[in-house]
């Protein structure tokens, strides 16, 4: 279970009574951790069904355990961000599916910033303003005199309104891209669609 509660589901196909009984092994071990896992030992579907199914439902980690491993006391985890797949030793089976989790947090939330920062555009002019709601769409960061007829003005001319002002007030020394004058605050407009 992650910190904010939502519990993760682990799909672990297994085909023989051995990597049925290690799997189960394993499924109980991550248990006590409070990781949610699921031994999918379905029988009427192949081993790459079962990993596309799981994949669509948006499991974040697969562990895999057949014969082989099983020889090499080992098993494969696949990532579903990255598509990484590894092979880990049993004993350190549960700690490694820990991590991983972690690190896929981390992943996921990096990539939604990175992705919000590339749709956000600072403009100080309204002409750059409509020309990059135009063009590019998205946020556009824009200083605002705090003026409700400025944000009305705003959106019959462009359709765009007032998404987000931020607590914490951003200091600016731009005059309000509507009005002209000083601006209060920095505010994110955005179109809706």
């Amino acid at each position: 279970m992650r910190e904010d509660g939502e519990e993760i589901t682990i799909p672990m196909p297994a085909l023989t009574l051995e990597t049925k009984e290690k799997a189960k092994e394993i499924l109980e071990k991550l248990k006590e951790k409070g990781i949610t896992a699921v031994l999918d030992d379905r029988a009427e579907y192949t081993p790459g069904w079962k990993f596309n199914q799981w994949e669509l439902k948006g499991v974040p980690v697969r562990i895999e355990i057949g014969p082989r491993d099983l020889k090499q006391k080992q098993i494969t985890v696949a990532r579903r961000d990255t598509y990484e797949k590894t092979a880990v030793k049993e004993e350190e089976a549960i700690n490694a599916v820990e991590r991983l989790l972690g690190e896929i947090q981390d992943n996921l939330y990096a990539k939604a910033k990175r992705f919000l920062e590339e749709k956000i555009t600072k403009v100080r002019f309204y002409e750059e303003f409509k020309e990059t709601l135009k063009n590019k769409g998205g946020f556009i960061k824009a200083p605002w005199c705090g003026n409700s007829k400025c944000e009305e003005r705003i959106k019959e001319e462009t359709g765009a309104t007032i998404r987000l002002r931020p607590l914490e007030k951003e200091e600016t020394n731009a005059n309000c891209l509507c009005c002209g004058e000083k601006a209060k605050e920095m505010a994110y407009f955005a179109k809706s669609y």
